[in-house]
C-alpha cells in the first residue's frame, strides 16, 4: 500500500526517534493517519513489531489502527499489542495476575453486575432505604480513577455507607474472582509495586520479577486521545514507559470533554511539564471543514484560557456562511429543522445520512422526533440502550458466567429467575444464608437445598431448585462435549425456555427480543471462527465485557443507513457529517450552567465551550445553529437567553441576519403523525420514487412568532401589577414579553416564587374571576 501523503507537522510527528513526544492534533487534522504511519515507520527502523504498544479508547479505533497496520505492514502488525485500556490491563493480567491475587479465569463485572452486588450489599446492610446503589457506584468510580480508596475520599454525606460497603464489595469481587473495569487498571498498576508485600511473603518474588519484566516489556508506548486519560491511566503509560521514555501521546486539549467521567484534561496540558524533554508538535491543518466552520470553531474555543494555543486552517477556503435561526419555543424549533431538512433531501443533493442533529441533552431529542415523522424524514436517535445492555442479552450472557464460574453469585442472582420459574426471592435469601454460613457459593447452597439440606425451604421451591440445578448441569454436559460458544448460547436459549416464552408471546417486543438472541449467536459465530481451536466462553465473556458503548456504531455515514442521525454531542465526538444542526443554543441548556462535583464554574463553562467546539468541528460544508426563546421545562415555561457561545461567533462567518420584524411559524400540531393544517403533495424522484414533500406556506390560520424581540408588547399587562392564577394564587408582575396570544408573563408568587405563565391563564386581582 502507497503510504498517505503527509505535510510538513504531520512527517515530523511521524519521524520523530527516541524520547517523549506529544502530538496536539485539533479536530480533523490527520492524527490517526500520523499515529499509524508513525509506527509502521519505528518497525521499519528497526523497532519489533511485539515490543510496540497502542492504546485507544474504544474497540473500535483498535480495530481501524491495526486493520491499516495490516495494510502497511502486512503480518507484522498482528504481533503488536494495540487495544483499549481495559483490554490490554486484561491481557497482562491473564499473564501476570498472580501477582496481585488473581487467576488466569478472573471475570469482569460490567456495570451491570456492580450494580446488582451493590443493591444486594444495600439490602443486606439496611442501607437500601437511604441512597441508590447507582450514587454508591458513583462515589466508588470517581475515586478509584485518582487512584484513591473510596473510603478515603470524604464528602460529607453517605461515608458511613461508603465505609461499610466498599470492603463488603471488594470482598465479594475477591470470592468471585473477579475485577471491575476500575480494577483491571489498578491491579496492572499494582504490578509495578512489589513492595507492597512483606519480605516474608512468599508471593514477593513472583511480584518483583513481574514488575521488572514489565518495565522493559515495551520499548514505544502510543496512547491515542490522550485529553480523555483519567490520572490511573496516566500512571500506568508512564509506568510502561519509564525505562525507555518513549511515550508518544496523541491528543486534543480542546476536545477534552469528559471530565464528567473521570477524563483529566491536565494530562496533557501538563504533559510536557512532567516530561521537560518532550518535543510538541501541533497539527492544525484541518481536511474535513470549510474555513467558515474553522473560523467559528475557533472564535469559540479561544475565549478558553487553559489551553495550548491553536488555530485550524484548511485549503479549502471560503464555504457556505452559517445560519442561526431563533424560534418561538422548542416545538418551533424542531418545526423548522424538520422543513429544513426536508427541503434539503428534495432539492438535493443531500441524502438523509449525510446530515446530523446535535443536541446537549438526551431530552431534547423528542420533540425533534416527532417534527421529522411528520416531515416524513428517516431519523434514527442514537444512544439508547447498547445491545450488551439489553436484558435478554445480559440474561444469556449471565447463564455463560455462571456455567463458566459456578462461584458467580450475581449470576445466578440473575438466571434463577430468568425467564420466571418460581422461586421467589424468600427461597434465595435462604440460600444466600446458608452460602453465609459456609456452603460456599449461592449454587452450592441451591444444590443443598435440592437435597433438602436447608431448613426453611418447602417442597415446592425445592423441586424448582432441583430442576434449575439440573438445567445447569445439563449445560455444563453440553459444554464437556465440545460445544462451541454459539452452540452453548444456542442451548441456553432453548433448555431455559427463553425461547418458548418469547415465542408465546408473539409481541413485536417478544420478536425483537428473539432478534436479539439471534444476533448474540451471530456474534457468538463469528468470535468461534476466529481461532481454529475450540474457544473457552471465559474468552467470549471477556470479548463482550471490554465492548463499551463507544464502539457502537453511532449512524457514521461509513454505516450506509439512510437515516438522518440524532445524537448528543457527547457521543458525535469523532464524527462527521456534510450538514450539521446544533440545537438549543441557549444560555443554562447551551452551555449548561449546573454545579458540577469537583469542578470550579470557570472549569465547567471552559468544558462547555470545548464541547461547542467538538460540535461545530463535526460539519464539513453546512453548518445552522438554532435556539428557542421559551421552552417547557417540568411543565413550566421558561424564558431563555440566547447562548452566550453565540456572540463569540465571528460577525464574517454568519449569513445575513433576519431583518427586524421577520416572522418565523409556530409549529403547528401534530395529529396522528403529521402536521395539523400543513398542505402536503406527492411529488416523484428519481432517486427515492414518491416522496412527500410539505407546502411551505403556512394555513392562513396559523399564528406566528416575531424574531425581533425588541418590538414592545402590545399587553395590557403592566409590571407591577398584581394578577391572580388558579394554581399559585394572587402575585406581582415582574416581567412580559411577546405579544397578543403569546404574552408571557414572569410572576413573583409568595409561596411559588418566580414563574413565567403565559398571559391568557391569568387575571387581574380585583376583575372578580378568581
Amino acid at each position: 500500500m502507497d503510504r498517505p501523503i503527509l505535510n510538513p507537522e504531520q512527517r515530523a510527528a511521524v519521524e520523530h526517534g527516541d524520547g517523549p513526544l506529544m502530538v496536539l492534533a485539533g479536530a480533523g487534522t490527520g492524527k490517526t493517519r500520523v499515529l499509524v504511519t508513525r509506527i509502521a515507520r519505528l518497525v521499519e527502523t528497526g523497532a519489533e513489531p511485539w515490543s510496540i504498544l497502542a492504546v485507544t479508547f474504544t474497540n473500535k479505533a483498535a480495530a481501524e489502527m491495526r486493520n491499516r497496520l495490516r495494510e502497511l505492514l502486512g503480518a507484522r502488525a498482528d504481533a503488536m499489542w494495540i487495544g483499549t485500556f481495559h483490554a490490554t490491563c486484561a491481557r497482562l493480567l491473564r499473564k501476570h495476575g498472580q501477582a496481585v491475587g488473581l487467576t488466569k479465569s478472573f471475570v469482569i463485572f460490567d456495570d451491570d453486575d456492580q450494580m446488582k452486588l451493590v443493591e444486594k450489599l444495600l439490602k443486606e446492610t439496611g442501607f437500601d432505604e437511604q441512597v441508590s446503589a447507582r450514587t454508591v457506584l458513583s462515589r466508588f468510580d470517581r475515586a478509584k480513577n485518582r487512584g484513591v480508596d473510596p473510603r478515603e475520599a470524604k464528602v460529607g454525606i453517605f461515608d458511613d455507607v461508603i465505609d461499610k460497603i466498599y470492603p463488603m464489595y471488594q470482598a465479594q469481587l475477591a470470592k468471585e474472582n473477579a475485577v471491575d473495569f476500575n480494577d483491571l487498571i489498578l491491579k496492572t498498576l499494582a504490578l509495578f509495586d512489589p513492595g507492597s508485600r512483606s519480605e516474608s511473603d512468599p508471593l514477593r518474588r513472583v511480584h518483583e520479577e513481574t514488575a521488572r519484566s514489565l518495565q522493559v516489556r515495551f520499548r514505544h508506548v502510543l496512547v491515542d486521545e490522550f485529553q480523555d486519560t483519567n490520572r490511573v491511566q496516566y500512571d500506568l503509560v508512564s509506568k510502561l514507559a519509564e525505562a525507555t521514555r518513549n511515550l508518544t501521546v496523541v491528543g486534543d486539549d480542546d476536545q477534552s470533554i469528559y471530565a464528567w467521567r473521570g477524563a483529566e484534561p491536565r494530562n496533557l496540558l501538563d504533559f510536557d511539564r512532567d516530561f521537560a524533554d518532550a518535543t510538541v508538535i501541533k497539527l492544525e491543518q484541518n481536511y474535513r471543514s470549510t474555513q467558515m466552520i474553522l473560523d467559528a470553531a475557533n472564535g469559540i474555543i479561544r475565549h478558553n484560557r487553559d489551553r495550548h494555543e491553536k488555530s485550524l486552517w484548511t485549503d479549502h477556503t471560503g464555504g457556505e456562511l452559517i445560519e442561526i435561526y431563533q424560534a418561538g419555543d422548542e416545538r418551533g424549533e424542531a418545526y423548522y429543522v424538520a422543513q429544513t431538512i426536508r427541503r434539503m433531501l428534495d432539492e438535493g443533493p443531500h441524502s438523509p445520512s449525510d446530515i446530523a442533529i446535535l443536541y446537549r441533552t438526551n431530552a431534547q431529542s423528542r420533540v425533534l422526533e416527532e417534527h421529522l415523522r411528520a416531515a416524513r424524514v428517516p431519523a434514527k436517535v442514537v444512544g439508547a440502550q447498547s445491545f450488551f445492555e439489553r436484558k435478554e442479552v445480559k440474561d444469556v450472557v449471565a447463564y455463560l458466567r455462571i456455567l463458566a464460574n459456578p462461584a458467580a453469585d450475581s449470576a445466578f442472582e440473575r438466571v434463577v429467575n430468568a425467564p420466571a420459574r418460581g422461586i421467589g426471592e424468600a427461597t434465595v435469601d435462604r440460600l444466600r444464608a446458608a452460602a453465609r454460613s459456609g456452603a460456599g457459593s449461592i449454587l452450592d447452597a441451591a444444590k443443598l437445598a435440592a437435597r433438602a439440606e436447608v431448613a426453611g425451604i418447602g417442597t415446592g421451591p425445592r423441586k424448582k431448585l432441583h430442576q434449575f440445578v439440573e438445567l445447569l448441569d445439563g449445560l455444563r454436559d453440553v459444554i464437556s462435549h465440545g460445544a462451541s460458544v454459539a452452540e452453548t448460547i444456542i442451548q441456553v436459549v432453548d433448555r431455559s425456555g427463553m425461547r418458548a416464552k418469547l415465542e408465546a408471546e408473539d409481541s413485536s417486543e417478544s420478536r425483537d427480543r428473539l432478534d436479539n438472541l439471534a444476533e448474540l449467536v451471530t456474534i457468538a459465530s463469528d468470535f468461534d471462527e476466529e481461532s481454529d481451536e475450540p474457544q473457552p466462553i471465559e474468552a467470549f465473556l471477556e470479548r463482550i465485557a471490554l465492548s463499551a458503548p463507544a464502539d457502537t456504531d453511532h449512524g457514521s455515514r461509513a454505516a450506509g443507513s439512510e437515516t438522518v442521525t440524532l445524537m448528543t454531542i457527547h457521543i458525535a465526538k469523532g464524527l462527521e457529517w456534510p450538514a450539521v444542526f446544533i440545537t438549543g443554543l441557549e444560555d443554562g441548556l447551551f452551555p449548561s450552567l449546573r454545579e458540577r462535583d469537583g469542578q470550579s464554574e470557570d472549569a465547567g463553562l471552559e468544558e462547555e465551550r470545548r464541547l461547542a467546539y467538538v460540535a461545530i468541528t463535526r460539519a464539513r460544508q453546512h453548518l445552522i445553529l438554532t435556539h428557542a426563546r421559551t421552552r417547557r421545562v417540568w411543565g413550566e415555561i421558561r424564558l431563555q437567553g440566547p447562548s452566550r457561545f453565540l456572540d463569540d461567533l465571528p460577525k464574517s462567518v454568519l449569513a445575513q441576519p433576519m431583518r427586524p420584524g421577520a416572522l418565523t411559524p409556530k409549529a403547528p400540531a401534530i395529529v396522528d403523525g403529521n402536521w395539523s393544517g400543513v398542505r402536503r403533495r406527492s411529488i416523484r424522484s428519481s432517486a427515492r420514487g414518491a416522496i412527500d414533500e410539505f407546502d411551505q406556506r403556512l394555513p392562513d390560520d396559523e399564528p406566528v412568532y416575531r424574531v425581533d424581540a425588541d418590538v414592545p408588547p402590545r399587553s395590557v399587562l403592566r409590571t407591577g401589577d398584581q394578577v391572580t392564577h388558579t394554581m399559585h394564587g394572587v402575585g406581582r408582575v415582574v416581567a412580559v414579553s411577546g405579544d397578543g396570544g403569546d404574552t408571557k408573563v414572569i410572576v413573583e408568587f409568595p409561596e411559588a416564587g418566580r414563574k413565567t405563565i403565559f398571559a391568557k391563564f391569568l387575571r387581574f386581582a380585583d376583575d372578580g374571576l378568581n
